[in-house]
């Protein structure tokens, strides 16, 4: 239960009740009394009820002043003796309260706001629900600014509570309530952003962002499937599930990602998880390792094995805790984006959108690098692939080059551990998959701790040394002797980005694709600034 303070006080009425309620006996008088010479008021409200004035005091029925003050009577004939206790009354809300921003009319209570004195919330197996109440005239909110800030609801949905208010006379009214489920997604012409809460029992342990998009593009659009457009969120190194909840909206209101773009001008919707980045650093085995949640690197990618190692796992939960998150949260993260692409395919198509059960994957630097490993391990939720900067760290469909094992995230040597199942390269081939790079690009991620693990790196440098365009050309040459399909692209006079000429393709790309039965590859316009590399059946 949790007291209220309030400014204001209501009026308040001295009540003077002559004689022993519970007396066993009494004496007949004859008296001169005054009757209806006064009024009683409780809380500023009049008691309808007849009065006396006796010698000065007051006297007024006892069950109708208990009843204004919130407390009941019962009579006891056998020892003459009336009791009075606070009453206690129960109803139920006949519409489901907002689980995002729950709010109970009290005056639908008949309750005043003035008449509270304190507040409890129960539900099932949880006599206390820690949630802040606050009274705006005679509205009751409920809030959690921790909840709302990491995308989570203050209420759970779906399920059964109980408002317990406690008056300032004493009784208390118990309110059932049950609560809705996520927003209508109602389409308004303008662009939306829709945040969708975790939902481990459905697979994924953190929230993500949809995006609606206007119908500034509808009609160009017109007759044409409609695919999900997903990106990763890339938002930096962060420990607070907040502060990325925070930066992914502010990212996607700028609309400046690719991704974004692509989705807003083929009338699209769009998922971006807001999966944070916690800094974990380990050395385990005479090696030390990073994770890199956002590219869905090696440590990520095989947490679920690494927990098996009783060693290995003890020191990641105690790395885990001290960044704030839990090792279940983390695991299997590329599940977890695929069980957000299920589930947002259906929340869509429960409104209305007309969207296909597989997603178009369109990402940049480090999500590129995530969008490109994840169509590799879920090919059969992706119906084409867009992964930029990427093309010196692509995954290839290959095993082992030049005496080495080909580990993910280079190759899929030990895919089958991952995944689950053994690498099917007809299912890889089935995916339409676009990989570009600026050929000026110098971000080299062999170089960066966080991208790769010491064994990674040495496989890489072995094989294919430390610069990028050799690495590059290189992978690509690999992924079609491998027996890979795909488009491969240098934008030529570019760095860490991508020319105007370069997203004309993506778009022409997607656009070839969204309504072919297999992958289609059309060629660039201009390969003069788009020099390219096919490999297709």
């Amino acid at each position: 239960m949790r007291r209220i303070l309030r400014t204001g006080a209501a009026a308040a009425v001295l009540l003077l009740l002559s004689g022993a309620a519970g007396a066993a006996s009494g004496t007949l008088e004859n008296v001169w009394i005054l009757r209806n010479g006064f009024t009683l008021t409780v809380n500023g409200r009049a008691v309808e009820a007849d009065n006396l004035l006796l010698e000065d005091r007051a006297y007024v029925p006892l069950r109708e002043a208990a009843a204004a003050m919130g407390m009941s009577v019962t009579w006891d004939p056998a020892t003459r003796t009336a009791s009075v206790s606070p009453r206690s009354a129960a109803l139920r809300l006949a519409a489901p309260v907002d689980p995002f921003n729950p709010v109970v009319d009290l005056a639908s209570l008949g309750v005043r706001a003035e008449d509270v004195e304190a507040i409890g919330l129960e539900t099932a197996g949880a006599s206390y629900v820690p949630v802040r109440f606050a009274l705006e005239w005679d509205q009751l909110h409920m809030t959690d600014g921790q909840a709302a800030a990491e995308g989570r609801p203050v209420l759970a949905l779906h399920t059964d509570y109980v408002l317990k208010l406690f008056t300032r006379t004493g009784g208390m009214l118990r309110v059932g309530f049950t609560t809705g489920g996520l927003p209508e997604l109602t389409p308004t012409g303008r662009r939306q952003i829709v945040l969708v809460p975790p939902s481990p029992e459905q697979g994924f342990h953190w929230p993500y962002f949809l995006v609606l998009p206007s119908d500034g593009h509808r009609q160009a659009n017109a007759g044409h499937r409609r695919y999900l457009i997903v990106d990763i969120t890339n938002t930096g190194p962060s420990n607070s599930v907040a502060d990325t909840v925070a930066r992914t909206r502010a990212e996607l209101e700028r609309e400046q990602l690719p991704s974004a773009r692509l989705a807003e001008e083929l009338w699209a919707p769009m998922l971006m998880p807001a999966i944070p980045r916690p800094v974990i650093t380990y050395r385990y085995g005479g090696q030390q390792n990073t994770f890199l949640t956002h590219a869905l690197d090696r440590d990520t990618a095989t947490l679920h094995l690494m927990m098996q190692e009783p060693g290995l796992a003890a020191l990641l939960e105690r790395q885990f805790r001290q960044a704030g998150v839990t090792v279940d949260s983390l695991m299997h993260l590329d599940r977890q984006v695929a069980a957000m692409i299920q589930h947002a395919v259906g929340y869509l198509n429960q409104h209305g959108f007309g969207v296909e059960e597989q997603a178009f994957l369109v990402g940049f630097s480090a999500s590129g690098t995530f969008v490109d490993r994840l169509a590799a391990l879920h090919p059969d939720q992706v119906k084409a692939v867009v992964a930029g900067a990427a093309l010196d760290n692509m995954l290839l469909p290959l095993a082992e080059h030049g005496g080495e094992r080909l580990i993910y995230p280079i190759g899929v040597a030990d895919y089958e551990a991952i995944a689950g199942r053994a690498f099917d390269l007809e299912a890889h081939n089935r995916v339409a998959r676009l990989v570009y790079m600026g050929e000026n690009d110098d971000s080299n991620t062999v170089l960066y701790q966080d991208s790769y693990g010491d064994e990674e790196r040495r496989i890489i440098t072995t094989l294919w040394g430390e610069e990028v365009l050799p690495r590059a050309r290189a992978l690509t040459a690999l992924y079609g002797e491998s027996g890979g399909h795909g488009m491969f692209i240098l934008d030529r006079g570019v760095g860490h980005e991508y020319s105007e000429v370069m997203y004309q393709y993506m778009k022409a790309f997607l656009q070839a694709n969204r309504d072919a039965d297999a992958p289609a590859y059309p060629l660039p316009d201009d390969p003069e600034q788009l020099p390219f590399t096919l490999y297709a059946p």
